[in-house]
């Protein structure tokens, strides 16, 4: 099957122009996917805790006439999806086969990257985006925290910050995380990275600085749930792959084209500040290589 006519693309290539509401209601059919075959209206509702209409308007956003149309192209789209898996199991969760030739796995990683790539443009909101960059260009200080793989992304975005004179700084260590958001105020900005969105010490230090009045901002996969319930601004992922062995690889990318995406925007706000700050940087930079 083509994955770009899947029923999880369609979803995903949309959501970004869903309402709140309704994205709840893609954020459950992601989620659980074929069980969503055997709910009617209203029990989905239920589950989303939505109105019935919210269920009949997100099927009609992502193309269908009605609900009954909805859940048949589920039934077919996760059915035909759970044969291909079961009839080829991956090695881990890397779309890779036992069978495959070394030759195949570079093509095969890359478009891998690829996809997650595409799914992280489809489901990014532009509202959320517009006022991330708004709060950090606005921030007294930028506290970003993450640990493990999100630690080395959270490092990188500070380092981005710092070349354009912003006040940022990122904390791996949890002691270091939590005192550092207790000083935080409603004049700062605080950053938690997580792929799975339920790393404890980057969930329970943005709840933290909530706390301290700073506006936080979550860096996650689109099936998080724990880390958003603390983000007043949530700048999503769309990786297919959530598990141990595959965040570390495609889930980086897709955190680091975020990354990329909020010091792009920060730069562009005030353009030529932030290129002076920067050409001063380099230029220092260039003055520390050997000629």
């Amino acid at each position: 099957m083509d994955t770009e006519n899947t029923l999880e693309s369609r979803i995903k290539s949309t959501y970004a122009r869903l309402g709140k509401s309704e994205q709840r209601v893609a954020d459950f059919v992601l989620r659980h996917g074929p069980e969503v075959a055997r709910m009617s209206v209203a029990s989905l509702a239920a589950q989303c805790g939505v109105s019935d209409p919210t269920v009949v308007r997100f099927a009609n956003h992502i193309g269908f006439e009605g609900f009954s149309d909805f859940k048949l192209e589920v039934m077919k789209d996760w059915g035909q999806k759970s044969a291909r898996e079961s009839s080829a199991p991956l090695l881990v969760d890397l779309h890779v086969k036992p069978d495959d030739r070394l030759e195949d796995i570079p093509a095969k990683m890359v478009n891998t990257t690829i996809r997650a790539l595409t799914d992280t443009l489809n489901m990014m909101n532009q509202s959320a985006y517009r006022q991330a960059v708004s709060a950090i260009v606005n921030a007294g200080i930028i506290d970003i925290y993450g640990v493990g793989n999100s630690g080395s992304i959270a490092n990188d975005l500070m380092n981005k910050f710092l070349r354009i004179g912003l006040n940022a700084r990122a904390f791996e260590d949890n002691h270091l995380q939590q005192i550092s958001s207790l000083s935080l105020t409603a004049k700062d900005v605080a950053i938690g990275i997580s792929h799975s969105g339920s790393t404890r010490d980057v969930v329970d230090t943005l709840k933290l600085a909530r706390e301290s009045g700073a506006t936080t901002i979550a860096l996650t996969n689109f099936k998080a749930s724990k880390i958003t319930e603390y983000a007043d601004i949530e700048l999503l992922t769309g990786d297919f792959e959530t598990t141990f062995y595959s965040e570390t690889m495609v889930s980086r990318i897709s955190l680091l084209a975020i990354v990329d995406m909020l010091y792009m925007g920060v730069l562009l706000s005030d353009y030529d500040t932030f290129t002076a700050r920067l050409n001063r940087v380099n230029k220092l930079v260039e003055n520390k290589n050997y000629k």
